[in-house]
């Protein structure tokens, strides 16, 4: 009687893990189709350029030692009237953070600290192999994780054409320049 107890025990495990999977792609697929319309996203953006432009800059062939915060511009220690610290950032961490809070907050939580099924995602960041190519085949692509699995957000457009500024905002946040909570986008300059 106690091994069919432990065999149930395991197989429920394995039941609820499956569908905590399912449900997290259910999510990703449901939130594509709500948000078909770009979800208020800026058409195009310069992160490509500058991270090209950035990898180049540490010369050809060699492997990017690039400083992340040549990326992205991100400026906190403003205070409004309420006491908060306001962080003003370029265009495509702005993007970044709302691409990231539209579709990916789901599993790795607000700010990508994490959750019990999802890894933080600061701290995957700041690991010495994650590049852009490599961010953006394990978005596009999926992922297998020791928890679960992360769907490919390929198919959705919504997401597809926002890669790089999700890499520019992770890579803000998870260097400690851009602080939790909602940015404010810079005002453009005349």
């Amino acid at each position: 009687m106690r091994t069919n107890y432990k065999t149930s025990k395991h197989l429920l495990a394995r039941v609820i893990f499956i569908a905590i999977t399912l449900l997290a792609y259910a999510c990703g697929n449901t939130q594509e189709q709500k948000s078909a319309p770009a979800a208020g996203l800026a058409p195009e953006s310069d992160a490509g350029e500058r991270l090209m432009a950035a990898s180049q800059a540490d010369g050809a062939g060699e492997e990017s030692t690039t400083d992340s915060s040549s990326l992205y511009s991100v400026d906190c220690g403003q205070v409004n009237d309420a006491g908060e610290t306001i962080c003003y950032v370029d265009g495509d961490t702005y993007i970044g953070w709302r691409t990231y809070h539209a579709f990916c907050h789901v599993c790795h939580a607000q700010d990508a600290v994490g959750s019990t099924f999802a890894p933080n995602l600061l701290d995957r960041m700041r690991e010495p192999d994650m590049n852009l190519d490599l961010f953006v085949e394990r978005v596009r692509d999926g992922y297998t994780g020791q928890v679960g699995v992360m769907p490919p957000w390929k198919d959705n457009p919504n997401v597809s054409k926002r890669y790089k500024e999700l890499y520019v905002y992770l890579m803000a946040r998870a260097s400690n320049d851009l602080r939790p909570g909602r940015p404010t986008k810079k005002p453009k300059s005349n």
